[in-house]
């Protein structure tokens, strides 16, 4: 595959903004295929974000849905979604029921593939999250595209929010069918990998790798000297909540005042609002990506908190251990399979593991790991893991 004549539809339940990896990819192919993609546009903090995305990006097409102006398709996809839960019980390995059952948007996003491949001659179709997978296998099973999955996250072993019953059950069936079609498999981390191999099985031509979601390079400026005089910790996500990790820097704040925590992201269910912040914790809103990876290179320590609520959380490896690594930060991490193999797997000191609790950690850091010059060096370092390196493994793939 090396023409423009190629098409591929990349497929996700999410917006483009809180799908990064997904823009990463199509990002990265644009120039050689013909990039559609199918997903979603939600009235929330990723309008603006996702709208960048969009406009920067004007060789790709998209189609986003809103569903707040598709009401009546959106309203039969939620009776679809409520109905397959229904009868859950009485097809469990049904693959419409149980792709219907785990997902409300599953439907919608197949009803706009099949409009999709009436007009375009799709040669790949990549699923990126495991509301995908099903609209995604049929468009390859009518049209004899070729199916590539990214599996960014464990998905059985993620919380279940509704039908308890069979939900674990339907993701697990789906991924096993859709694995078992599928050409390509991408896979988010070294955990996630080693997971899947043992549920799923695949064809023998089906080719797998691990692809982690590293950023450019070149979106990490060097690392700048700190000039607040202060030790300064940054943790970031999509959103601010509990169970991330995050009653830990609260407990340490108390201890350490002379530590400056930074905390960036959208805050939940006023999870903020809800608690008294300490003077040395400063709260930001979620910033665009160039502007969060310039923040970073201003910070000292990177924390990587995750608590381990979950088989996935466990072995996944989040995008903010990557950003830090790649913006010269010290890494604090807590011992999870995901963060601590990829640790290990750098031919540098990126961090360390947690042992005892965030404060007695930063009480008794070496500071020389803090000051510009070992920042730099991890800087240059982390370029081996950037994306200009990963993304020559998925044109691989492509070929």
């Amino acid at each position: 595959m090396n023409s423009k004549k190629v098409h591929l539809l990349f497929i996700t339940t999410s917006s483009l903004a809180s799908n990064p990896r997904l823009v990463k990819e199509f990002e990265t192919l644009k120039h050689d295929y013909a990039c559609f993609v199918l997903c979603f546009k939600y009235q929330d903090w990723s309008l603006q974000l996702s709208e960048e995305i969009r406009l920067r990006n004007p060789e790709v097409h998209f189609i986003e849905i809103n569903r707040h102006k598709e009401v009546l398709q959106t309203l039969v996809s939620k009776i679809v979604h409520k109905m397959a839960i229904a009868f859950n019980g009485l097809f469990i390995k049904h693959l419409n029921v149980c792709a219907f059952a785990s997902n409300d948007k599953t439907f919608q996003l197949w009803s706009h593939a099949k409009l999709l491949m009436k007009k375009h001659p799709f040669n790949r179709v990549i699923a990126h999250n495991v509301g995908a997978f099903y609209p995604a296998l049929r468009l390859s099973e009518r049209t004899q595209a070729q199916l590539q999955l990214d599996i960014e996250d464990y998905y059985p072993g993620e919380a279940v929010y509704s039908n308890d019953t069979w939900e674990v059950q339907n993701r697990m069936y789906l991924m096993a069918q859709s694995f078992s079609k599928a050409d390509v498999i991408t896979y988010a981390s070294e955990g996630i990998f080693l997971e899947c191999e043992t549920h799923f099985s695949v064809q023998p031509h089906t080719e797998k790798m691990v692809l982690i979601n590293a950023f450019k390079a070149i979106d990490f400026i060097r690392p700048e000297v700190n000039s607040t005089k202060k030790m300064t910790c940054v943790w970031f996500s999509q959103y601010i909540a509990q169970n991330r990790g995050l009653e830990s820097v609260f407990q340490a704040s108390a201890i350490l005042p002379d530590v400056e925590f930074h905390i960036i992201g959208n805050s939940k269910q006023n999870f903020v609002s809800d608690i008294i912040i300490p003077e040395n914790i400063i709260i930001h809103d979620a910033m665009e990506q160039t502007k969060l990876h310039a923040f970073l290179s201003s910070m000292d320590i990177g924390l990587a908190l995750e608590p381990g609520k979950d088989l996935n959380n466990t072995i996944a490896l989040s995008n903010k251990m990557i950003a830090y690594a790649q913006a010269g930060c010290y890494i604090l991490a807590t011992d999870t399979f995901g963060q601590t193999q990829f640790l290990n797997s750098l031919d540098f000191q990126a961090g360390e593991i947690i042992h005892s609790n965030l404060a007695e950690t930063l009480q008794h850091l070496d500071k020389t790991l803090l000051d510009v010059n070992s920042k730099t060096e991890r800087w240059h370092r982390a370029k081996s893991i950037s994306w200009e390196h990963e993304q020559l493994k998925l044109k691989t793939l492509l070929k």
